[in-house]
């Protein structure tokens, strides 16, 4: 594939994972909660990726058991959190803000690599944590006080990016040297069946009883756009660009879902706020230009 084709990929990419929130808002309108609709997702899901691997390279699937310990770390403590924030924060304060919300994940990375890790922390990635965490402020409006973004909804969403956080950070510490396809279809399957026992003793089965036939159209879409297909088209992307450069490139999710989020769902940004997505958008690309750090690969598959 030629570098302008892994960039049409990863854009591809990008618009496709843009349309999770929407999706979501979606399902959560026909009747799907968080917990059935994410153990659904990622059952379905984690058949699908693995039955790739399968047919690519099966000897790739083999794992041990200090691997599934490692995969069981990687969606226990990042992943399946990450996911069921970024869900209840779309339900709380919406599609646009939340994404923006995700994207604290490169200066949160930035932030335990420095405190936990003891990793160089450049004046770049200084200046980017904090035109994050700058944006984030603006995109909260909390100039305006419109009580359209709600405390809970802001703690969520910045969940939702710290969970990616520690996701991506372990995934490059621990498993280095596992292809990404089969790293997904084992978290997604930990996690599904994880969130399932959380909510069973939490509050019950995650059943399925008051979905309705849309519903089900609706999380079919879930797992084959912004799970499935992004993944694939991310990961072919990353082998003409390098990690660093399609990190960067897949930002575009952030204004494809805003632009989405707008025409399907009827959200609309503040000025305020969209000056705030743009602030978070630059400090999130000026983390990751050149960067040859955590393989980080944008909001992949929350």
């Amino acid at each position: 594939m030629t570098r302008n084709g892994s960039v049409a990929t990863v854009i591809a990419s990008a618009a496709c994972f843009a349309t999770l929130g929407i999706l979501t808002k979606f399902a959560f309108a026909r009747g799907a909660d968080p917990q059935s609709m994410l153990t659904w997702r990622f059952a379905i899901a984690a058949v699908l990726m693995g039955a790739v691997q399968l047919v690519r390279a099966p000897r790739q699937m083999a794992v041990t058991a200090a691997d599934v310990g490692r995969f069981s770390l990687l969606a226990l403590s990042g992943y399946g959190f990450a996911s069921l924030c970024y869900a209840f924060a779309v339900r709380e304060i919406g599609a646009s803000v939340t994404t923006v919300l995700l994207y604290t994940y490169p200066a949160i990375v930035s932030v335990i690599g420095r405190v936990f890790l003891s990793e160089p922390l450049p004046p770049r990635r200084v200046a980017a944590v904090v035109l994050t965490f700058a944006g984030c402020w603006l995109v909260a409006d909390v100039f305006g006080g419109s009580g359209r973004v709600t405390l809970a909804g802001i703690l969520l969403g910045l969940g939702a990016g710290f969970g990616y956080a520690v996701f991506n950070v372990l995934s490059y510490r621990i498993l280095t040297r596992r292809p990404r396809l089969v790293i997904m279809a084992y978290t997604f399957a930990i996690s599904a069946v994880g969130i399932a026992v959380v909510t069973t003793l939490t509050t019950g089965w995650p059943t399925t009883a008051a979905w309705t036939p849309g519903a089900w159209w609706v999380l079919g879409l879930i797992v084959l756009v912004p799970t499935f297909a992004a993944v694939l088209l991310y990961l072919g992307g990353i082998k003409g660009l390098g990690a660093p450069q399609a990190a960067v490139v897949s930002t575009l999710e952030l204004p494809f879902t805003i632009l989405l989020a707008a025409a399907f769902v009827g959200e609309r940004l503040a000025p305020i706020q969209w000056a705030g997505a743009a602030v978070v958008l630059a400090g999130v690309v000026l983390a990751e230009w050149g960067s040859a750090g955590v393989d980080l690969d944008g909001a992949a598959a929350i």
